[in-house]
């Protein structure tokens, strides 16, 4: 065979091989750019070394996207070296997690290059405890932002001066440090369009939260600290209609009604009047999850849950089934119910206190008229209580077309007389379809 005749077959068998491993280069400038825009910014800049193709397209990727914590090896002078070498092009999307070795004087300089250059999106995290990092005065005039992320050692201050964040929809505050009431006041009310709000707290400065956005539409706090019967919050949002709060406790409440909530989670809190936060959404809301105990829910017995269709109660908490039979009483049109254990491995704390179930003077309205499913998580048969109100629901439940349980136990024997219980029990409907996982 001919030597050079087989050179020239070996390297365009090989001319073939490289153009079909670098067909991503063929794609358009915009599909790479938002293929770069995927990936932290350290890889981005290293993708310049690939090819003449690869050379300059990162200096016109919109997004910067630094974590200290990703690559510990690269300085903070990275992003100050990004910045000063990119085109002067759109910035829309900054992502800052920066540690000890960035002094606060740098952060400002940075956001301040993204806002002149239509930043739509921010998340600062300081991931560092060696104090705070203040959120520089320049973000406050961002009319393009839409996404603000702010977490741990963010220091808040919301200047006097004339603030409006007129495009801000999205905005979450994770354990952030306000200067106090005022600055939360402020901030809210320069977001005349915010329509997601998640705040988590811990110990802060602010004694009352006041939450005052006509425009927002979801809503969720999760505070960590113990109010001491003096801090609180003030909501009033009447646009609202995803609701949840969790782990507060002593806490004061003040909100206003909510008429077009939908969906509510009132999750482990304790020492709180609920009524007053029960009775703002009863009128309104359609899905609700409850963790409480009948001791969080005194007046409980006076709310109607007009619109409730579907319900979701913990079964952990101390006589929890006392809970479930005023709810029942009180939605005539629930359709869903679904009982689950928060904590599988905890026994119920009270249950040896008056473990005993009495069923209600009267049935039900919807578990004569509309209650179509019941499903139970972790369901344990061996509990009195449980195998009773089980066994409640299913003789009465008139129209219930689907039972279904599922238990944590591994002894199979156990699990199988916990079935023959359950299945041997006559049920009010005879379309009713059981299942036991």
């Amino acid at each position: 065979m001919n030597p050079n005749f087989s050179r020239r077959h070996s390297n365009k068998k090989r001319r073939r091989v490289d153009e079909k491993a670098d067909k991503i280069s063929d794609l358009p400038d915009a599909l790479l750019l938002l293929i770069l825009s995927l990936i932290p910014t350290v890889d981005v800049v290293r993708t310049c070394v690939l090819s003449k193709r690869w050379t300059s397209l990162w200096e016109h990727v919109p997004k910067l996207d630094y974590s200290y914590k990703t690559d510990k090896k690269m300085s903070h002078q990275f992003v100050h070296r990004f910045l000063i070498s990119r085109k002067p092009c759109l910035l829309e999307s900054m992502r800052l997690i920066v540690g000890s070795d960035c002094e606060g004087i740098n952060v400002p300089i940075w956001i301040k290059y993204a806002v002149e250059h239509g930043l739509r999106e921010l998340e600062l995290d300081p991931y560092s405890e060696k104090g705070n990092i203040r959120l520089p005065t320049s973000i406050y005039a961002c009319k393009t932002l839409e996404v603000l992320t702010l977490k741990y050692c963010v220091h808040v201050d919301v200047p006097n001066t004339p603030v409006c964040f007129k495009s801000l929809k999205i905005l979450n505050l994770q354990l952030v440090h306000f200067k106090n009431a005022e600055s939360v006041r402020r901030l809210f009310s320069s977001c005349p369009n915010l329509e997601k709000l998640d705040v988590k707290r811990y110990v802060d400065n602010v004694v009352n939260f006041t939450i005052e956005v006509p425009s927002l539409k979801s809503l969720t706090i999760h505070d960590c600290s113990d109010g001491d019967g003096r801090r609180g919050y003030v909501i009033n949002a009447p646009s609202l209609k995803y609701f949840s709060i969790k782990g507060m406790k002593d806490y004061e409440f003040s909100i206003e009604n909510m008429p077009e909530l939908r969906e509510a989670k009132i999750i482990d809190v304790f020492d709180i009047n609920t009524e007053k936060i029960l009775r703002p959404l009863a009128s309104s809301v359609k899905r609700l999850s409850l963790s409480l105990s009948p001791l969080e829910t005194r007046y409980a017995d006076s709310i109607v849950l007009s619109q409730l269709v579907y319900l979701k109660l913990s079964t952990s908490k101390i006589e929890w089934w006392n809970l479930l039979m005023v709810l029942l009483l009180n939605s005539s049109k629930l359709q869903v119910l679904k009982l689950t254990r928060d904590e599988p491995k905890k026994s119920h704390t009270g249950r040896m206190s008056n473990p005993q179930f009495y069923k209600p003077v009267n049935v039900p309205p919807c578990l004569l008229f509309c209650l179509q499913r019941l499903e139970w998580e972790r369901y344990n048969g061996l509990h009195d209580e449980e195998r009773q109100i089980a066994m409640y629901i299913l003789t009465n439940a008139k129209h219930l077309k689907e039972a279904r349980f599922s238990t944590k136990n591994s002894d199979m024997k156990e699990k199988f007389e916990m079935l023959k219980v359950l299945a041997r029990e006559p049920r009010a409907s005879p379309s009713c379809q059981f299942f036991f996982e």
